[in-house]
């Protein structure tokens, strides 16, 4: 798909100095509070890091998550190299997001990613660690551990039962879902995916050392963005209709959040219309709709798994597919 700057009779074109000026300050900040909760002595001063980082910390993914829509920028090259860094700083590998991103958006409240429900053939005890795990955060372990794996031995990581390998029960904990289609990528593209990987360790490693960091403070950080992200990643979807591209909310936030988020909450027109850049999808939302908010669905989850009723979703179509596989560069 070329490049259009409309759609639907309505603007989409994408902010590009808007998000490097979002970018650059987001990256300071993000360092900032990084050094801070680190040589800080203050209880306070690491507390108000902790808050900070998570949600400037989902500006950042914000923007890695217009980068893996090709939505950053519309010149190919600075999308690449600031979705890199963006990844570097979640941190995780950027193809290797896309990809699994990319098969979210195909395969949405199919049995693969109903987190919040289960049927006869699931392992209660795993769905429960898993759906708890999103819940507090401990979720966004997964990328970082996938794209390490991914890069010290790709085939035993497509191999193993968390990729559904032999394992039905360990593959519905999200794997099966993330991972589809992985194995059948080229040589070429896997190295890719592991050069990205090793330049995210290596970028992590660097900011320790030029900032001196320590591991209490980082971890400060990171488990204030782990727990703000986990949390969002599943209400945005819990509960909806059973609906490939139908299947998420429109959540009602404060503004203050969802200006942080990038409008990350306006999640089912971001699923409708994937192609379209976070500025834009307001003009997406009809707002005289339901619109939970994100503590109704965040609280209700916390009551436990419910049981699938509803029949798996039809497939995409292709014309969706061509949406969701956009690259609208002009360069």
């Amino acid at each position: 798909m070329s490049y259009k700057s409309t759609y639907l009779g309505k603007d989409i074109s994408i902010p590009n100095k808007l998000n490097i000026v979002i970018a650059l300050i987001s990256i300071a900040v993000v360092l900032t509070l990084l050094w801070g909760a680190t040589h800080t002595t203050h209880w306070y001063i690491k507390i108000i890091c902790f808050i900070a980082f998570g949600f400037i910390g989902n500006t950042v993914f914000g923007l890695l998550h217009e980068s893996v829509h090709s939505s950053f920028n519309t010149n190919k090259t600075v999308n690449y190299v600031f979705g890199n860094i963006f990844a570097a700083l979640f941190p995780t590998g950027f193809s290797f997001q896309k990809s699994c991103h990319l098969n979210h958006h195909r395969q949405n409240r199919t049995d693969y990613e109903m987190f919040e429900a289960y049927h006869e053939k699931d392992s209660y005890f795993l769905k429960t660690v898993m759906l708890y795990f999103i819940l507090t955060g401990v979720y966004w372990i997964s990328p970082p551990v996938g794209a390490i794996w991914l890069m010290i031995n790709p085939k035993s990581l497509f191999n193993s039962g968390w990729s559904g390998k032999d394992n039905y029960q360990r593959g519905r904990m999200g794997g099966a879902g993330m991972l589809r289609h992985l194995k059948e990528q080229s040589p070429s593209d896997i190295r890719k995916m592991r050069v990205e990987v090793l330049f995210s360790i290596i970028f992590q490693v660097s900011i320790f050392y030029l900032l001196d960091l320590t591991i209490v403070g980082w971890i400060i950080c990171y488990l204030g963005f782990a727990t703000q992200w986990s949390a969002l990643q599943y209400a945005d979807h819990a509960y909806s209709p059973r609906d490939i591209r139908n299947g998420a909310w429109n959540l009602r936030v404060s503004k203050i959040t969802q200006w942080f988020y990038l409008n990350y909450h306006h999640h089912l027109a971001h699923h409708q219309h994937p192609h379209v850049p976070w500025k834009h999808l307001a003009k997406f939302v009809d707002f005289d709709k339901e619109r939970p908010t994100f503590w109704s669905i965040y609280l209700k989850m916390w009551r436990g798994l419910v049981k699938i009723k509803e029949q798996s979703p039809n497939p995409i179509d292709k014309s969706f597919e061509s949406l969701i596989d956009s690259d609208p560069f002009k360069s």
